[in-house]
């Protein structure tokens, strides 16, 4: 009599595993590269086109000069020079922790956020890119 087969686990493929690892090392580089060329120094970097075009500061405008600050611990200059890095750095943790405290609530299933987030978040980038042109 046949056994009965157990369902695959669905909680840590090991497909995974390499994907993860890229992205790490991919993240790290970058940030590598962003502590020892400095943004507004070094033609590494190309220039906003957005700005070029229009020239109105998008969301993004400053951002690499504001992570170049924050990893040289230069907070409030970050500030100054774009706020999202650091507030994208304070939500990373949160998130991370809302998908752990999720897993290990419920697991073997996939861990989904409502569209709506992603909606506001884009509204948000909208609304700052505005703000920071009008102010």
């Amino acid at each position: 009599m046949d056994q009965p087969t157990c369902p695959p686990r669905l909680d840590r493929p090991a497909r995974w595993r390499p994907v993860w690892f890229l992205m790490v090392l991919m993240l790290g580089a970058g940030l590598w590269v962003l502590w020892h060329f400095d943004p507004a120094r070094s033609a590494l970097y190309p220039p906003c086109r957005f700005h070029a075009v229009t020239g109105w500061q998008c969301p993004g405008c400053g951002g690499l000069r504001a992570v170049h600050a924050l990893l040289h611990g230069r907070i409030a200059e970050s500030w100054q020079f774009n706020p999202l890095p650091i507030l994208l750095a304070l939500a990373g943790p949160v998130m991370l922790a809302a998908w752990w405290r999720w897993r290990r609530r419920h697991p073997g299933q996939a861990w989904t956020l409502s569209p709506l987030w992603a909606w506001a978040g884009l509204g948000g980038l909208l609304l700052f890119g505005i703000l920071r042109n009008v102010f």
